[in-house]
């Protein structure tokens, strides 16, 4: 049960990240539109949006079989 906890703690923090993620994505696409220097910090963004998103699918399979990580 324990192991459980924290990976339902873990989830929670990852789609807190991915959020602020969206939120940063957001602010810079507007400032791309407004002609700024904002490309290099989108990209960034966006593969860290990837890797959070694929983070969070996996902690998602653990938690479903009953936090047994698959092999």
């Amino acid at each position: 049960m324990e192991r459980l906890k924290l990976l339902q703690k873990k989830l929670h923090v990852v789609k807190e990240q991915r959020e602020l993620l969206m939120l940063e994505e957001a602010r810079l696409i507007r400032a791309a539109r407004q002609r700024k220097d904002a490309a290099r910090k989108l990209a960034k963004i966006k593969k860290e949006k990837v890797a959070l998103a694929l983070e969070e699918a996996r902690l998602l399979r653990v938690l479903k079989q009953n936090g047994r990580p698959a092999i």
